[in-house]
């Protein structure tokens, strides 16, 4: 979990895109996702950013509906560990040269946007 950055106000996340480039914050914008996080009373929305290679990682579904890719990689892990809110397992054998796939919809929830203003 170190390499997110986590906003709770629509604002604060302006303020982030204001100080990059052109190009950075049109980056940021396309590779961040609102979310519901557990908190010790319930739930916190959040917008999330993940500031690393594993960002890289593209969407496919679960279930590999319509000739869609399959998730290889995701939560919960079929050993049926408890799973944390960034926990992520391989769903899969993954061989040397296959492409790292999650399915978005197990924790991005687009829906939050106009909650934040956005």
């Amino acid at each position: 979990m170190d390499n997110y950055a986590y906003f709770s106000t629509g604002e604060a996340f302006r303020r982030f895109l204001g100080v990059l480039s052109d190009a950075e914050a049109c980056d940021v914008m396309m590779w961040s996702w609102t979310q519901r996080v557990p908190v010790k009373q319930g739930f916190e929305k959040l917008i999330v950013i993940l500031l690393d290679s594993n960002s890289l990682q593209n969407n496919a579904s679960r279930n590999g509906r319509k000739g869609q890719q399959v998730a290889n990689t995701g939560c919960p892990d079929p050993a049926g560990k408890k799973c944390s809110w960034f926990d992520e397992y391989a769903l899969i054998d993954i061989r040397e040269g296959d492409e790292f796939l999650c399915d978005y919809g197990d924790f991005a929830e687009p829906d939050l946007w106009e909650e934040f203003g956005l």
